[in-house]
């Protein structure tokens, strides 16, 4: 445990590829990974609680020169996919597995390509398929393979498509979503909502859910 609140320490790799940092949780393990990550995307470092104040970086090799941006690459925890880059080839040394790997990945976005191709002619959007469903599932507009993982089992229970031949742009259109948006609509609307409760209250035929 690093009591002192600072990191002291000297790492041998003559023995060893790897080494594993084992440290309670707030030991700034996150913060550790961070300042690598800077590097890799050549950007300075700062404090994230407070931007504004000065910090000094500086990370050397065994002959005391700054560590380069392609030398460095961070696998961030709880991402489902890295991407296929350069780096992430390199992750496999052995030549069989690197196929293997850059493989999967072309076979993984054609599949996508061809999934996104069909979702544009079904919907008839003339949208980018892929931020809309990401945007409407996540709260990023770039994670298309965490959105379609939260909805699958939901798709796959369904037994049918009801609104499968409405086209995505009627309902949201950019004019529609914005007079949708605005405080006169929204008032409207909570009107109707209850006038029509008053009128299922009082009716001897019409009941709500029936």
């Amino acid at each position: 445990m690093l009591w002192n609140k600072k990191l002291d320490a000297f790492f041998d790799f003559t023995q060893s590829a790897c080494v594993a940092i084992y440290a309670q949780n707030g030991s700034m393990k996150s913060s550790l990974a961070k300042v690598f990550e800077d590097i890799a995307k050549g950007e300075a470092s700062k404090d994230r609680i407070f931007p504004a104040r000065t910090t000094t970086r500086e990370i050397v090799d065994e002959n005391g020169a700054a560590l380069l941006s392609e030398c460095v690459f961070v696998a961030r925890p709880y991402d489902e996919v890295f991407g296929h880059t350069e780096k992430t080839s390199t992750l496999l040394v052995d030549a069989k597995l690197r196929e293997e790997y850059e493989q999967l990945h072309i076979d993984i976005d054609k599949a996508k390509e061809a999934f996104l191709k069909a979702l544009k002619e079904q919907s008839n959007s003339k949208k980018d398929i892929e931020r809309e469903i990401s945007s409407t599932f996540t709260k990023a507009d770039s994670s298309f393979f965490k959105a379609i993982l939260r909805i699958k089992e939901e798709v796959f229970a369904q037994k049918d498509s009801p609104f499968a031949n409405v086209f995505y742009d009627t309902i949201f259109d950019e004019k529609v979503l914005a007079i949708l948006g605005t405080k006169d609509f929204k008032a409207a609307i909570q009107d109707y909502i209850k006038k029509y409760n008053a009128l299922l209250a009082t009716s001897i035929y019409f009941k709500k859910g029936v």
